[in-house]
C-alpha cells in the first residue's frame, strides 16, 4: 500500500491539505511537526486537566484542533473542539468523562503517523549552487524542482562557508569565480577528505580540454557544460541520487 493511502484510508483529507500546503514536501514536514509533537500535547492536556487549569486546556485543545484541520485530520478535529468548548465553559465533568478519548484519539495519530514515516526521509536535502551569474542561479533553481533547498553562493568562498555550517546534499560548482574560484574549491574538498560525503558537480563555460582534465582529476560526478537545459538537471539529480544510493 501506498504511504500515502495510509493517510486517506484513516479519513484524512489529503487533497485539500495539499491545496493549504502548496506541495508533498510542505505538508510532510508540517504532518512530522505535528506528530513530534503530540507527545507534550497530550502531557500538557492530562496536567491542565488534573489542575483544573480549564483556560490552558481549553487554548491548547484550540491549537490541537487547528493543526488537525489544517492537515485534513477533519474527524479528529471535531473531538478536539470538543474538549476546547469545554475548556473555555470550564466543563470538568466533561472533560474527566471524555479525555480517555481524546487520549485514544491522539494516540491514534501517533501511531498512523509513526507508521506513515517509516521508511520516509524527511530530511531537507540542501544543495549548493557557487556561480558569480545570478542569471545562471536563478535558472537553475527554478529548474531544480521543489524537493530541495537551494543555497546560493557567488564565489567559491561563499560556497565553504555554505559547506562547512550545514549539512550539505549536493555542490554544483562554477570553475570561474572571484575571490575563489572552483578549483580551488575542489582543492578544499581533496585536503578536508569531503569528496565521499558530498556529490559535486561542475557547472562551466569553459569547455576546453585542457580544463575538463583537470576536472576529471578530482572525484567529480560529472560536468554541464554551460549553456545547458532543464533535462541535463534532471540527469544529474539522478547521478547525485545514485550516490546516495551506492553507500
Amino acid at each position: 500500500m501506498e504511504k500515502i493511502e495510509l493517510l486517506k484510508e484513516y479519513g484524512i483529507d489529503v487533497e485539500a491539505s495539499l491545496e493549504f500546503w502548496g506541495d508533498m514536501n510542505s505538508y510532510n514536514e508540517s504532518l512530522k511537526e505535528f506528530k513530534d509533537s503530540l507527545d507534550d500535547k497530550l502531557k500538557n492536556l492530562e496536567y491542565y486537566k488534573d489542575t483544573d487549569d480549564f483556560n490552558n486546556y481549553g487554548i491548547l485543545a484550540h491549537s490541537t484542533k487547528s493543526e488537525a484541520k489544517y492537515l485534513g485530520f477533519m474527524k479528529d478535529a471535531e473531538i478536539f473542539l470538543q474538549h476546547e468548548m469545554a475548556g473555555k465553559e470550564s466543563n470538568k465533568d466533561f472533560i474527566t468523562s471524555n479525555f480517555n478519548n481524546l487520549k485514544d484519539t491522539i494516540l491514534k495519530i501517533k501511531n498512523l503517523l509513526d507508521n506513515y514515516f517509516e521508511g520516509i526521509d524527511t530530511t531537507v536535502k540542501k544543495i549548493i549552487i557557487a556561480d558569480d551569474s545570478n542569471i545562471m542561479l536563478n535558472f537553475i533553481e527554478k529548474n531544480i524542482g521543489d524537493d530541495y533547498q537551494i543555497l546560493r553562493a557567488n564565489n567559491g568562498k561563499e560556497a565553504i562557508d555554505i559547506l562547512n555550517n550545514d549539512n550539505i546534499y549536493a555542490i554544483l560548482l562554477d570553475l570561474n569565480m572571484p575571490n575563489m574560484n572552483g578549483f580551488q574549491v575542489l582543492d578544499y574538498m581533496k585536503e578536508k577528505e569531503l569528496f565521499d560525503k558530498v556529490p559535486v558537480i561542475i557547472i562551466t563555460g569553459d569547455d576546453t580540454e585542457e580544463t575538463i582534465k583537470k576536472a576529471f582529476t578530482y572525484p567529480i560526478l560529472d560536468v554541464l557544460n554551460k549553456p545547458f537545459k532543464e533535462e541535463n538537471i534532471k540527469r544529474i539529480l539522478v547521478a547525485i541520487k545514485s550516490f546516495y544510493e551506492k553507500e
